[in-house]
């Protein structure tokens, strides 16, 4: 087609005349890119963070009692060798309720929130992801004595790896009146341990500030739990998501072997309804039914970063729409030199928008380039001083993620809105007849 090489023509005569709309795309494409690609990495991140915290995508619970006991745990994870698909991280944990518990190294305290009993063998794929600022998982020996903690832990207690610090586990004091003696207080301390600090990881979020992981077999004899004794057994697939429709096809086959809940949107649907149960009750939880409270922060930020792709987007469609009607208002008279030489006013639109797709497709090349730039600048930068920003980061640093659907989104409705603004301002301009347009002087 003539028009195709018409317009690439015209596109390179009149370069600088274009040059200011070729930016105004650029920018405009760079800037929604980059937000996608660092708020597509800020919630894998989260996700991630969130993975090593419950364990992996799935968790199966039981409603036993209140700790939600599962006894003879390895029979249980044989029997989902059968169900879960060969990919699938098996792996059981015991978490410890860690309120009443105390950490104190050289006269300082600090204060945990959960416990994690954890197979770090088992799940050493999972643990493969921690940022850690010092030692990790790969010396630890099942029945360690050992335990990881988060580095503002570690600053508060003043700790580094190889420190021993002293674990004081306390009973319930729910119940216990305000004005106990000296004496009872003492008495409300069940155990008293000397564990070694394995490793520090870095994270300031709400999935590790006050989180601690030990080996699980170490948590239990800590507590004095049974060792067939679980209250979880997590499922883990590596590389990939679990879809809808294979974790319904899992709570079958779980069905035909337990008596079982519902899938649940939120845990606490199970929590709650849990001490009601008149038999014993199993769950399987999904990695999006622990993350209620954070879904509703990763819609604000996909509703935010929405809203300012449409910004720019409509800023492109109309800077250049609105421009490109001036310019072929500039051009009359070379569309009625078009129209006298016999050229259809069809064939003078096409070679319009080709000249037009010409312009967005390199202002949408070059956006993405400019955005690749823009994202290795930010993840240079260490935004770890952030509060609670940690939960986004890897290592302290935003990593952004390509999304290639959201990236052909984004530029497909760029190209495609401001061509049909050109078209509209070109069939407005070539209404004119050839002599009235010849008559038209620049």
């Amino acid at each position: 087609m003539y028009q195709i090489t018409l317009g690439l023509r015209s596109l390179l005569y009149r370069k600088r005349q274009y040059f200011s709309l070729f930016l105004v795309c650029m920018v405009g494409v760079a800037i929604s890119l980059t937000s996608i690609y660092l708020t597509t990495g800020m919630i894998r991140s989260l996700n991630t963070k969130a993975k090593i915290y419950y364990g992996g995508d799935l968790v199966f619970m039981r409603s036993f009692d209140k700790d939600l006991s599962i006894f003879d745990y390895e029979q249980y994870e044989e029997e989902f060798k059968k169900i879960f698909a060969r990919d699938a991280i098996i792996s059981s944990r015991f978490d410890y309720d860690a309120r009443h518990t105390s950490v104190y190294y050289e006269g300082t305290e600090g204060f945990l929130q959960t416990i994690k009993g954890v197979d770090f063998q088992k799940e050493q794929e999972l643990f493969s992801r921690f940022n850690f600022v010092e030692g990790g998982i790969s010396d630890f020996a099942r029945g360690e004595n050992g335990v990881l903690i988060s580095e503002p832990m570690a600053k508060t207690l003043g700790v580094r790896v190889g420190d021993d610090v002293t674990f004081m586990l306390l009973g319930d004091t729910s119940s216990m009146d305000m004005m106990t003696t000296a004496y009872s207080e003492l008495k409300k301390y069940i155990n008293t341990a000397q564990i070694v600090v394995k490793g520090i990881f870095k994270d300031s979020s709400i999935f590790g500030m006050y989180t601690a992981y030990m080996d699980v077999t170490y948590l239990k004899q800590l507590d004095g739990r049974a060792d067939n004794f679980a209250n979880r057994i997590c499922i883990n697939f590596p590389d990939r998501v679990p879809s809808h429709s294979e974790i319904a096809r899992y709570q079958k086959a779980l069905g035909k072997k337990y008596t079982m809940f519902p899938v649940v949107t939120n845990k606490n649907q199970f929590i709650k309804l849990q001490p009601l149960f008149t038999e014993p009750t199993c769950v399987l939880i999904p990695l999006s039914a622990n993350l209620q409270d954070v879904e509703t922060m990763e819609k604000a930020m996909n509703a935010i970063i929405t809203f300012v792709i449409i910004v720019l987007t409509l800023i492109i469609i109309a800077g250049i729409g609105s421009t490109y009607r001036v310019l072929i208002m500039k051009r009359i008279n070379e569309i009625g030199i078009y129209m006298a030489i016999g050229m259809k006013k069809e064939a003078i639109t096409a070679t319009l928008l080709f000249e037009s797709l010409f312009l967005l497709l390199l202002g949408c090349l070059a956006g993405f380039l400019f955005s690749q730039v823009l994202c290795a600048i930010l993840s240079g930068i260490d935004f770890s001083f952030i509060p609670t920003f940690d939960i986004f980061l890897e290592e302290g640093n935003l990593n952004p993620v390509i999304d290639v659907i959201k990236s052909v989104a984004v530029i497909s409705s760029v190209v495609i809105a401001t061509l049909f603004a050109v078209l509209y301002s070109t069939l407005k301009s070539i209404k004119i007849m050839p002599v009235e347009a010849l008559a038209v002087t620049e």
